[in-house]
């Protein structure tokens, strides 16, 4: 496959539409794929979870029920409809006589595994849905993704020259589907922060707000970018606040919104979709520091190095935050990743500082590497997380 066939298609397949954080989504949808007519003929129902899906689903907002966490995904994809897919919790009303029915009867087992979910309900039969590989279960080829990884950077910024009108409309959906989750602005009772920077000012705040939002489980859409609606609105707010503060130039924000989508991707697929990293800060920031480069340097020269100057910085930054799964206090999270991806435009780090790479593919090889390294701290989270008392 010609290469820009091969990043068209990519794209196509890992930017797509999610209602609420996409660990809920997954489990609604794969409920909803296994319900019966009737609800209340519903004697139990197992859910076995990876270990990624049920930290990011354990705490998080699910959008029109009011609540929080797995209980009412599960309540949630019962009163949805399966062809909503990621976007379960749609149009739904949610019921607390249902809630109350089905809590009791609520079982959960968590493996190690990749994106996972599958669900068996005991009613008048048995009935059981399955997703896995992604969380819509639309698995792309290892063979495409193998393809991508051999891809540089040269060839992501030679892509942006001629973009395909359907990838411009897609980006175009993606810049207006995450900026209209940035509003409204995070409650001050949230977090209170007027930095004397405008650029930096309406980045963070329009970033932590659109993350903010989601977690709480506003009736909003995201965008997300591989598999994450959070690294979607990383990789997308500060670029598009940057946009708003300075030249307003479409052209400039869609190109450089593609090139965070592709370096986001990239460094997905050195990683994995869940991991016990911090994929929001740590590929969704690779993204838009790739983006927010291009966007300052375009059409000069040497633009490839700048990127890849900016690249160093962050990986000698943030890399290593943990995901302690999808909450509120992500939106702290992300305000931190903005700070590191200011920061990285402007600061230079030597390639013999720790596991900074001599360049961007190096660097994402390198953050994937530690990321691998960290499986074993999930363990520790999901025993902190079931000893709450909630």
């Amino acid at each position: 496959m010609e290469k820009n066939e091969l990043i068209t298609e990519i794209l196509k397949k890992e930017i797509v539409k999610a209602l609420g954080c996409t660990e809920v989504g997954l489990i609604g949808y794969t409920v909803a794929k296994a319900k019966p007519d009737d609800v209340y003929s519903i004697k139990e129902i197992k859910i076995i979870l990876d270990k990624g899906t049920f930290k990011n689903a354990y705490s998080v907002g699910v959008p029109n029920t009011g609540k929080f966490g797995i209980l009412p995904a599960v309540v949630g994809g019962l009163l949805g409809n399966k062809e909503n897919d990621l976007e379960i919790f749609k149009d739904i009303k949610y019921d607390e006589e249902l809630e109350e029915f089905i809590k009791d009867k609520l079982k959960i087992e968590v493996i190690d595994s990749e994106v996972y979910c599958k669900v068996y309900i005991e009613a008048d039969k048995t009935y059981e849905s399955e997703t896995k590989g992604s969380h819509s279960g639309k698995v792309i080829d290892e063979t495409l993704k193998e393809a991508y990884k051999n891809l540089t950077l040269k060839d992501f910024i030679d892509y942006l020259d001629d973009i395909p009108k359907d990838v411009i409309n897609l980006i175009k959906e993606t810049i207006n589907i995450n900026n209209n989750l940035s509003i409204p602005e995070v409650s001050e009772d949230f977090i209170n922060l007027n930095i004397n920077d405008d650029i930096l000012n309406n980045m963070v705040k329009k970033t932590v707000s659109g993350v903010y939002n989601r977690m709480i489980g506003v009736n909003k859409p995201a965008m997300a970018i591989a598999g994450s609606g959070n690294m979607g609105l990383v990789s997308t707010l500060p670029i598009i606040a940057y946009d708003e503060i300075n030249n307003k130039d479409e052209e400039k924000l869609i190109k450089s919104i593609t090139l965070s989508s592709l370096t986001t991707i990239y460094s997905t697929y050195y990683s994995s979709y869940i991991s016990s990293m911090c994929g929001c800060v740590n590929r969704g920031g690779i993204g838009a520091v790739s983006g927010l480069s291009y966007y300052i340097h375009y059409n000069e020269e040497n633009i490839i190095n700048y990127i890849e100057e900016s690249i160093k910085s962050f990986t000698a930054n943030l890399t290593g935050i943990i995901c302690d799964g999808g909450k509120i206090g992500c939106a702290l999270k992300i305000a931190s990743g903005v700070f590191g991806i200011y920061l990285s435009l402007f600061s230079k780090v030597p390639y013999n500082n720790g596991i900074v790479g001599k360049n961007f593919e190096e660097c994402i090889k390198n953050i994937g590497k530690i990321g691998k390294s960290m499986k074993s701290v999930d363990d520790a989270i999901i025993e902190i997380l079931k000893s709450k008392e909630l």
